[in-house]
């Protein structure tokens, strides 16, 4: 039997517009158990395929993902809560931490240039652990930095071994879960990515007050310990090799008969015993991965995959070309920069008269932000995805990613209510309570802004979603540089009313720009994709 790759015609085809819901159950291919809904991208019969991995196996995965972003957080943004201390205690003046802030939002995104392409070519999970470990050695010497100099090298390091938190958690996630769930996931990082910074500086005051600030640092590194040690023992690689014809979403093409001829070119011959009971009968059959095996370091790339290391350092600049991408860019880019934004005045908002807050209290007014992350991260995941599929329903079984678009009206509303009721409210010095609800109702937006950009990507493009998931952090980490460099001088210049009323306003520019999407989304990828389809068969884009 010949082995030749079915080929696919791709020139009709638009980017991210799949065949979702099996309306009248007429394709021949797998589903949701016991729904209508099609499984995207197709698994294989494989059962070490991570889309065919347990239920069990891939929430263990999902808790690791999130346990290493927990991990990065708590050492490299814990610290928000206590710059005036920290000021105080070393001399460092509070725009030159604010700036080294900058820095380390800065190389967040830029690191990735390296880290995103070892994570695409070589494996997942040692980037992860690497940087996880060197990121923990670098907050330790955070501890003992004196001068401005110091800070800056610290907080570039710290941010450099961050970096895979914001690129590579999303390709596992997408490498384990179908596309009418990825959403949820997203939302469950977006949460942990935003909530733990906040929950982080509640107890950060605590320790500050009592055994001083270096020790915020010390603790961190303690627990960050703990986590590594459960990442490497439970970790496992989500890097998988699946033939092209699979990684595609055009679904209504992938048949029966050519399924069999995919999974005969697939891993060695072992017990057909291994396979799933629920998978069609094949005459391949599959080994399973010990468990001295899952904890290797290395191996993860299949031999029919090419490297695409030096590929994926220019690609992200290259995907810029196509508006999707740039629009996720500058979505999620002014999440960042509102985020900054908040975290750099905080703790002089609080500290100053008329609310003279202590390190410790300016700690537990975070529980606000964290309410408002918990409420946008639920219709940012579940709500979503549940709409999506509604959608799909509605238009005979095919989903658009711009449907996902329609939720930006909700922070569209309340990021500049939030804005102006913090910003005005801190000016005419009202009572605490009404800053809570304000700061709560603009980090609400935090999460959806996140999601959204994240899954539109990952909707359009999923052949790059890797290397298009870089050219967003570039531009969301390039704007977050931006703004936290400039948002110090800007407060002192114009006062804490004023900075905010420009935020709100701001805000409201960019999350309209969901709505333009809406309505010229589909438009434009119908325009690149022949230039998009080009460059899949150009360079080889197979598996994440």
């Amino acid at each position: 039997m010949s082995t030749a790759e079915p080929e696919v015609n791709h020139e009709i085809k638009v980017p991210g517009t799949i065949h979702l819901v099996d309306l009248e159950g007429t394709l021949d291919i797998r589903h949701e158990e016991g729904d209508d809904i099609v499984l995207v991208p197709q698994p294989t019969d494989d059962p070490d395929d991570p889309l065919n991995w347990s239920k069990p196996r891939k929430m263990k995965l999902a808790f690791c993902l999130m346990l290493a972003v927990f991990s990065a957080d708590i050492l490299s943004t814990a610290l928000s809560a206590v710059l005036l201390v920290i000021e105080a205690d070393t001399g460092i003046s509070l725009t030159d931490l604010n700036t080294g802030v900058g820095i380390q939002y800065l190389f967040f995104g830029w690191s990735n240039l390296i880290w995103q392409p070892l994570g695409l070519t070589f494996g997942r999970r040692p980037i992860i652990l690497f940087c996880g470990l060197a990121c923990m050695l670098c907050t330790i010497w955070s501890a003992y930095v004196t001068s401005a100099g110091e800070w800056y090298i610290n907080r570039l390091l710290v941010g450099t071994f961050y970096g895979p938190i914001e690129t590579l958690i999303e390709v596992c996630i997408s490498d384990v879960f179908f596309a009418h769930e990825r959403g949820g996931w997203i939302a469950w990082y977006c949460w942990t990515l935003f909530n733990i910074p906040f929950l982080s500086g509640i107890v950060a005051g605590f320790i500050s007050d009592r055994y001083g600030w270096q020790w915020i640092q010390f603790i961190a590194s303690i627990i960050a310990s703990g986590c590594l040690i459960i990442l490497f023992f439970c970790l496992e690689e989500t890097m998988y090799y699946r033939d092209p014809i699979l990684e595609l979403d055009h679904v209504e093409e992938i048949t029966q008969d050519v399924l069999p001829k995919l999974s005969e070119k697939s891993n060695t011959k072992v017990n057909v015993e291994n396979v799933n009971s629920d998978e069609t009968p094949n005459t391949a059959t599959y080994t399973r991965k010990t468990f001295a095996q899952k904890l290797k370091l290395w191996g993860a790339r299949d031999k029919r995959q090419k490297n695409v290391f030096f590929q994926s350092m220019w690609m992200p600049f290259y995907l810029v070309k196509y508006p999707s991408i740039l629009f996720a860019g500058l979505t999620v880019g002014a999440v960042l920069s509102w985020f900054n934004v908040v975290n750099a005045t905080i703790a002089s908002v609080l500290g100053d008269p008329p609310y003279n807050f202590s390190a410790d209290i300016v700690g537990v007014f975070f529980i606000c932000p964290a309410i408002g992350i918990s409420l946008g991260s639920y219709f940012s995941g579940k709500i979503a995805d549940q709409y999506t599929v509604r959608q799909a329903r509605k238009s005979e079984g095919y989903r658009e990613p711009e449907s996902r678009l329609f939720i930006s009206i909700i922070p569209m509303i309340i990021h500049p209510f939030g804005c102006f009721l913090y910003g005005i409210g801190a000016a005419k010095g009202i009572h605490w309570i009404g800053l809570a609800f304000g700061l709560g109702m603009i980090c609400s937006t935090f999460p959806m802004g996140s999601a959204i950009a994240i899954n539109y990507i990952i909707d359009c493009y999923k052949e790059v979603s890797g290397d298009g998931l870089v050219t967003m952090i570039l531009i969301r980490n390039s704007m977050g540089f931006g703004f936290s460099y400039a948002v110090t001088p800007w407060l002192e210049k114009v006062g804490v009313q004023n900075l905010y009323i420009a935020i709100g306003f701001l805000g409201m520019f960019f999350w309209g720009l969901s709505f333009a999407m809406i309505a010229v989304g589909k438009k434009f990828r119908e325009k690149t994709a022949q230039s998009y389809w080009d460059l899949i068969d150009k360079y080889g884009f197979k598996a994440h």
